[in-house]
């Protein structure tokens, strides 16, 4: 127990030193601190690099293909002799954005059989081929609906990351405007009190030298006295509930836990702006109106996947080459060449298409969801955008009468002093106005925060809050896979 309360009266020191040799940061710098240390910030950034090679992953669609086969094969033939054929085929082929197929095929192979059929038929026989070859869909794939459209969800789904990691900023921005808000609350408390104490031990001086004279009692300087033990106790325990937040404050910026960190507060650097300009900037900034749009050109291409899916398959295959065949025969060799060429038709129908047209459906419930989601997310931007608006402008107004109020306080007090030194009242009048005036200056300090409160809020909501902050870069090679080029 003796130990705990040693760590307790430390922390207490520490907090008292920190009043006086805190650093003063303010919101920008802080949120710098913290953008440039958070963790997850990293993990966002990486969700953002990943999205990004689906694009190229859509893209290789279009790339040329190699393929090639080598085959032994040891078969009878239509009269049951023995044949030994050899094979070797190869194709270059790739697909067109118009969604047809392009190629070219070449094929070498041989064929030698135990018996021959006549002195005319040569044996081991040779054949080579090469042709180029193309097939145009008609109906289902014409356009290459599938590399069209994966190239929008690609996008789609950069966007979606992109709007994420904006979000996490947001929400980042957000949690360190409350904490950092809270911190300045508790300061300005802790100021209020000194003024308080400062006054305290000003006016116990005067009573104590007026006792010695004996034209004050014991009960004005017990007064006195309790009024400051219970002051100096307030400040003792908001120092540590400061000294906490300033833990918290350090731990998201990566800072040691024992820096001193002081908020500053001033909210002249912003100025009022009307609700139209307002609310457009906090639309086009919104990172979940940048995913609900997202999502919904994720679900038109979706709409249009589903109907290229239900067409029937109809496609235009054509063909041109040459093909040489070589072989010895009893009377000497073979060796003819003849250009082979065809075209044909291919159709192909699923019988059901039940499961298509569920896909369909649901493409389309898809994109009545996010326009349901969109038109909600705009009314409520607009309501918290007005209500931003209003309420600063209610604390402007209040922040004047707040102003007006201290003033009128500290005159009240100044000729309540007057009085007291002529002997025209108590001395608990004296510490009622002091305490009246105390709690004017911190209502007007506390209506200072809570007026930079709803400017801050309404900047992050426009994205305004990002303009000096320099967003982190970071290098991703270190997550590439080795042998990757």
């Amino acid at each position: 127990m003796k130990i705990a309360t040693t760590g307790f009266v430390l922390l207490l020191i520490s907090g008292l030193a920190a009043n006086v040799s805190a650093k003063s940061m303010d919101l920008s710098q802080v949120l710098q601190r913290v953008v440039d240390h958070y963790p997850s910030i990293r993990t966002a950034s990486l969700q953002v690099k990943k999205a990004s090679e689906e694009n190229i992953k859509v893209e290789n669609q279009l790339s040329w293909k190699l393929n090639g086969v080598a085959a032994y094969n040891r078969d009878t033939s239509l009269f049951g002799t023995a044949n030994d054929q050899y094979s070797l085929s190869g194709g270059l082929n790739r697909d067109l954005q118009s969604g047809g197929t392009f190629g070219f095929n070449a094929s070498l192979s041989r064929a030698d059989a135990e018996d021959t059929f006549g002195p005319t038929v040569p044996n081991p026989t040779t054949k080579t081929r090469l042709d180029i070859n193309y097939r145009h869909p008609l109906a289902k794939g014409s356009g290459n609906t599938a590399y069209t459209e994966g190239l929008q969800v690609a996008e789609a789904g950069e966007v979606i990351a992109l709007s994420n990691q904006e979000a996490l900023y947001d929400q980042l921005a957000s949690d360190v405007i409350e904490l950092y808000l809270s911190l300045a609350n508790t300061q300005s408390r802790i100021e209020s009190i000194d003024k308080t104490i400062d006054r305290g031990q000003r006016l116990l001086k005067y009573i104590n030298d007026e006792y010695r004279l004996g034209l004050s009692e014991d009960k004005d300087v017990l007064q006195v006295k309790a009024r400051l033990r219970i002051n100096e106790a307030d400040r003792k325990s908001l120092q540590v509930l400061w000294k906490r937040q300033q833990i918290s404050l350090n731990r998201l910026m990566g800072m040691d836990w024992q820096t001193p960190v002081k908020a500053s507060i001033d909210s002249g650097q912003y100025k009022k702006t009307g609700f139209e300009q307002a609310y457009e900037k906090a639309l086009l900034h919104n990172p979940q109106m940048k995913s609900i749009e997202a999502r919904i050109r994720l679900a038109d291409s979706a709409i249009r996947s589903s109907r290229d899916l239900r067409k029937d398959e109809l496609d235009l295959v054509l063909f041109l080459g040459n093909e040489m065949n070589q072989g010895d025969i009893a009377v000497g060799e073979v060796d003819e060449s003849e250009v082979v060429g065809g075209v044909s038709l291919q159709f192909k129908r699923g019988l059901d298409k039940s499961g298509l047209d569920a896909g369909l459906r649901q493409a389309h419930y898809d994109r009545g969801i996010a326009l349901q989601d969109k038109k909600q997310l705009m009314q409520d931007l607009q309501y918290n955008v007005s209500s931003l608006i209003a309420e600063i402008e209610a604390s402007e107004q209040a922040l004047l009468a707040f102003r007006e109020s201290v003033a009128a306080e500290h005159k009240k007090l100044d000729e309540a002093m007057k009085r007291y030194r002529d002997g025209r009242i108590e001395t608990d009048q004296i510490i009622e106005f002091e305490s009246q005036l105390a709690n004017s200056e911190l209502s007007y300090e506390l209506q200072g925060i809570e007026l930079l409160r709803r400017y801050l809020q309404l900047a992050l909501l426009q994205g305004n809050l990002w303009n000096d902050i320099s967003l982190p870069v970071f290098n991703f090679e270190e997550y590439t896979a080795e042998g990757v080029h």
